[in-house]
């Protein structure tokens, strides 16, 4: 768990430092619409949802850290294919399909340590404690990212990810994984399919994280007008999430975790109608902070039901169950909101569409 942290802790911290801006990138630099953005986010998920299970069977049979340690090239290539769509139109569509199958490798890797080697009684608290850290890597990137851009340009950004993106294997490689191979089948994720539909449901909801990732960085940086202040915004609200962190990892452990995770759906669906409100800097913070502060009050108890389940019953199946789920929201998110944007041109539909899928959250 420890080399996970620190592996974890660099990574954020180089995907903070361009996360924020790669749909911006998208946007103002590619001049993609926001419907194109969508679809280009849609081949991402659709990509994921073929090839996660083939990321889960590496997972089973050469270890999860391995798997993990296998994503970081491609995470490296999705960039750089980002930096060369502005000269060659052609590979923005190659970043998708890699970018898909950067996270085939790392997430199915990425659950199952946590699912495998954390402390039953005290999951909550562990993957709080993982979060938080992760969080306060994000802090400081957004701004450094957002200075970056500001006056060296995007590209500038993406390199200096990409640079800090290969430390994060180092932890990995020096970690000594005590590992059985074994046989997995997709099969075994389809029977979940069958046990769990209302799981399922509940994690179609991660659809408006796909949205609170792609389109809310462009409505915020529409707001501002530079990627400094765009910057400056997501690192304050960061620094609100990493403390609510800590705390509601602490007490996800003591307290029914499912009354928690319907708390948080139900006022991470307001926050999302309260973002039609956000014209400026001030308004955009605030909304942003109380989203932040709601999902986190729903996703770490959440997150730590999943890993309760995953260990209790098989965990690379559950894990590929869990994303190819939320994989199928997102992918849902983008078509929908593609779709409705393109007739209506309004932000306002797509924060509704975000605030109902927040809903279904509710069924986990």
């Amino acid at each position: 768990m420890g080399q996970l942290y620190a592996s974890s802790a660099i990574s954020n911290f180089a995907l903070s430092v361009i996360t924020l801006f790669e749909p911006i990138f998208l946007f103002s630099v590619l001049h993609f619409s926001i419907p194109k953005v969508l679809m280009f986010m849609a081949v991402v998920y659709a990509v994921y949802i073929v090839f996660i299970p083939f990321g889960g069977k590496f997972a089973s049979v050469y270890g999860y850290r391995h798997c993990i340690a296998l994503s970081v090239p491609f995470q490296i290539f999705y960039w750089l294919a980002l930096l060369a769509s502005t000269t060659h139109p052609n590979a923005a569509f190659l970043a998708a399909v890699v970018f898909g199958l950067q996270k085939s490798f790392y997430w199915p890797g990425f659950h199952s340590v946590i699912a495998r080697y954390s402390q039953t009684e005290q999951m909550g608290r562990e993957f709080g404690m993982s979060y938080a850290i992760n969080s306060i890597a994000q802090i400081g990137g957004p701004l450094i990212g957002g200075i970056l851009s500001q006056y060296m340009g995007l590209s500038s950004a993406f390199l200096l990810a990409a640079v800090i993106y290969c430390l994060s294997i180092v932890p990995l490689l020096m970690a000594k994984e005590i590992f059985i191979p074994k046989i997995y089948s997709f099969k075994d994720t389809l029977q979940l399919y069958k046990d769990y539909p209302r799981k399922f449901l509940g994690y179609i909801g991660f659809g408006e994280e796909l949205l609170v990732l792609t389109i809310w960085p462009i409505f915020i940086f529409i707001v501002v007008k530079d990627y400094k202040d765009t910057g400056l915004l997501s690192a304050s609200s960061s620094f609100v999430a990493a403390v609510i962190a800590l705390f509601l990892g602490k007490i996800s452990d003591q307290y029914t975790k499912r009354v928690l995770v319907k708390i948080g759906a139900f006022f991470s669906s307001i926050f999302w109608l309260g973002r039609i409100f956000s014209g400026t800097f001030v308004t955009a913070f605030a909304s942003d902070s109380a989203s932040k502060a709601a999902k986190e009050t729903l996703f770490i108890p959440l997150s730590t039901l999943t890993y309760l389940r995953a260990e209790a019953t098989h965990i690379v199946p559950y894990a590929v169950f869990f994303e190819q789920s939320l994989a199928i929201g997102k992918l849902s998110a983008c078509l929908i909101g593609a779709l409705l944007f393109s007739f209506t041109g309004s932000f306002v539909v797509l924060f509704i569409i975000a605030a109902i899928y927040s809903l279904l959250y509710m069924y986990i």
